[in-house]
């Protein structure tokens, strides 16, 4: 991201990063200085990324002896859906309310966004939320629009309860709405760090209510566990207090 953008500047003021192509060009019309080092680790760190994916494809491939996958399903399904839950309630809770949102907005510092360099911690926070969602329901919008369904959490918490279904499918909602608030203030030109900014009442008040909506999914996760015999779930909370 810094090698894309460059260093934000502007504080908690409009505006991202901004490097020029030029920075990556050698001879005339060159800027930056150390260009020839900055184009190899670009290309370097854009390898380790297809590798780091393509090893993530091979760890979900079915019918392979060691990989994740096969680890995965030779536990018991009560350890599995524990996995799941666990992970869908530490990043509402811990992560993307605590260390993604409270922490950046208690410090006013944009130094404590996620994407401090490309200004693009709207989205970041929004992704994160849409895929707590997609894991409960099952189902993916692929970029080009289709829609991938399978099996779903929703669908056994249903069977064991349908309120508690029905109430953390409405927090999930909540706060995929609560955080698109702050993707349509970034798209018009109010971005994350702005909305953190001291005495920008109104923009911290967008962070509190998405941070609020998001303890507030996670305790449902942490009922819908219940319901399927899933005790102390304890997501992780990151040492914060909400």
């Amino acid at each position: 991201e810094f090698l894309l953008w460059g260093q934000d500047l502007n504080g908690t003021g409009p505006g991202a990063g901004n490097r020029p192509a030029s920075d990556y060009l050698e001879g005339a019309g060159a800027t930056g200085g150390h260009n020839d080092r900055r184009r190899a680790y670009l290309k370097s760190v854009t390898q380790l990324l297809v590798n780091d994916l393509q090893e993530m494809v091979g760890n979900w491939k079915p019918n392979v002896a060691d990989n994740y996958r096969a680890t995965l399903e030779a536990e018991s399904g009560e350890t599995g859906l524990r996995k799941m839950l666990f992970g869908m309630g530490s990043l509402s809770l811990g992560e993307l309310a605590g260390e993604r949102m409270k922490v950046s907005l208690e410090a006013n510092s944009p130094e404590d966004e996620q994407d401090c360099f490309s200004d693009n911690t709207h989205y970041s926070h929004f992704y994160d939320a849409k895929g707590i969602r997609n894991v409960y329901l099952g189902e993916y919008t692929r970029v080009d629009g289709t829609k991938m369904t399978g099996a779903s959490l929703s669908s056994l918490v249903a069977k064991a309860d349908p309120a508690a279904d029905t109430a953390l499918k409405a927090d999930l909602a909540a706060t995929e709405a609560k955080i698109q608030v702050m993707v349509d203030h970034a798209n018009k030109g109010e971005h994350y760090d702005q909305l953190i900014a001291a005495g920008n009442t109104a923009g911290n008040q967008v962070v509190r209510d998405a941070i609020a909506s998001l303890v507030k999914q996670t305790g449902s996760i942490e009922a819908a566990a219940g319901k399927l015999g899933i005790s102390d779930l304890n997501p992780d909370n990151a040492d914060h207090e909400f």
